[in-house]
């Protein structure tokens, strides 16, 4: 496999309010540079920060420790490289041994500007890049100082986002990933500020290649199944492919098929779908076969494809809704 080109990749997400509504507050991003099952990493955090080396450093504590080691590391350097392209030098001076409280004080004092550096709560020693967010790069290259300051060479960390804020009323929220690839996964969760809990993830997903038409005449089409028993049913096959009966959008034709997708741990599966279009929809293990219309309507930015209002005239599917009364929502 060819390595991945670097590129701001941007994600479209559409959150179903139902599932977030009244439970949680936040959307998390995650990423995977290798396989859909991962490892992942996530992009967005509590707040905007700064790259760190070590990448995984917990925050800044409130208050500094009240001890930390001392080294001998007077006259040695630390070769620190800042975004991919900005190469610092640090050199540290002073009588040794040379306690970690004044380590720091040399980085934040010889940064330019550009590197800072402080204490957790148990001494670990972190470096942190002054310029916050998910495209701000921090490594530690070389200098005989960066083992006994117990940071790692080779390995950058990365600065985060703060995660999305969910807004009632709102269906589409969009997120940019200035180092990210078409060949890298992604997944979603949503979140309580207030309290932590949290949600099962999303399926995977790979960023869009470029679209053929206007992302106002894209739409996300889904269905949401259940087991026999109530539960949500996992891992069934669901497929789409374009009808003959279609019509031109942008001057061009939608065709082919199937496209296939298996429902994730909550039952959902969708899909990204063209306004205008004729589409048929098959379930696997059930009889639902039926032609919809992916809707036209700019406010709907996502539809239940097992809809009444999006069957064709030739739709042999009929909808039952029975009158039931919901359970409150709950998270697990």
């Amino acid at each position: 496999m060819s390595a991945p080109i670097i590129e701001l990749v941007q994600l479209r997400i559409l959150p179903d309010q139902d599932d977030w509504s009244g439970v949680f507050d936040q959307v998390e991003i995650w990423r995977s540079k290798v396989l859909p099952e991962g490892p992942y990493e996530e992009l967005t955090g509590s707040c905007w920060s700064g790259a760190r080396v070590p990448f995984d450093a917990a925050d800044k504590p409130a208050t500094p420790p009240s001890s930390a080691p001392s080294v001998y590391i007077r006259g040695l350097t630390l070769d620190v490289l800042v975004d991919g392209d900005q190469s610092f030098t640090i050199t540290f001076s002073g009588t040794n041994p040379i306690s970690y409280f004044d380590a720091v004080s040399t980085v934040v004092n010889t940064g330019s500007g550009k590197i800072s550096a402080y204490l957790t709560d148990d001494s670990l020693f972190v470096l942190e890049g002054v310029r916050p967010g998910s495209g701000a790069l921090l490594e530690v290259v070389g200098g005989d100082a960066a083992p006994l300051l117990g940071l790692p060479i080779g390995y950058p960390g990365r600065g985060k986002d703060a995660r999305l804020g969910l807004v009632i009323g709102k269906s589409v929220y969009d997120y940019v990933d200035p180092l990210g690839s078409k060949l890298y996964y992604y997944k979603t969760r949503f979140r309580n500020s207030t309290n932590g809990s949290l949600s099962e993830f999303s399926s995977s997903f790979q960023a869009a290649c470029g679209a053929g038409v206007a992302l106002a005449d894209i739409v996300v089409g889904y269905v949401c199944l259940l087991s026999v028993d109530g539960r949500p049913l996992a891992g069934r096959l669901v497929q789409l492919y374009a009808a003959t009966k279609t019509a031109l959008t942008s001057g061009r034709i939608v065709v082919g098929g199937p496209k296939a997708v298996r429902s994730d741990s909550s039952g959902r599966a969708e899909f990204t779908l063209v306004r205008g279009v004729t589409y048929t929809l098959s379930i696997a293990g059930t009889d639902v076969v039926r032609d919809i219309l992916a809707p036209i309507d700019m406010s709907v930015s996502s539809f239940n494809m097992l809809a009444g209002f999006v069957g064709t005239s030739d739709d042999a599917f009929k909808v039952q809704v029975p009158s039931i009364v919901y359970a409150e929502r709950r998270s697990l």
